[in-house]
């Protein structure tokens, strides 16, 4: 994870997590182009990610074909959960 949030929004740090989605295959399956998963951490501003104060949101409902546009699509997920815009997900308690 980088040392430095990609976003700041109101008063809390933003971190997105981007790792390649590794889907279960038969041998003799085509392979598609990489694809890639995100999560996002979000912490208070200042704060260390590595702190027991830290949230991660996973965003399991789709892959994307590349790094930059899962990093800005976990980026927008930060603003939406911090604005409680996401059902199911909360920042209460950082």
């Amino acid at each position: 994870m980088d040392t430095s949030p990609s976003a700041n929004y109101k008063g809390f740090d933003i971190y997105p997590l981007v790792y390649t989605h590794a889907a279960v295959r038969e041998w003799y399956e085509r392979r598609p182009d990489r694809t890639y998963n995100a999560s996002v951490v979000i912490c208070r501003e200042g704060q260390d990610p590595a702190a027991d104060v830290t949230k991660v949101f996973p965003m399991l409902s789709r892959q994307w074909d590349s790094l930059g546009g899962a990093r800005r699509a976990a980026v927008q997920a930060g603003t939406e959960i911090i604005d409680g815009n996401v059902p199911g997900q909360s920042i209460l308690g950082l």
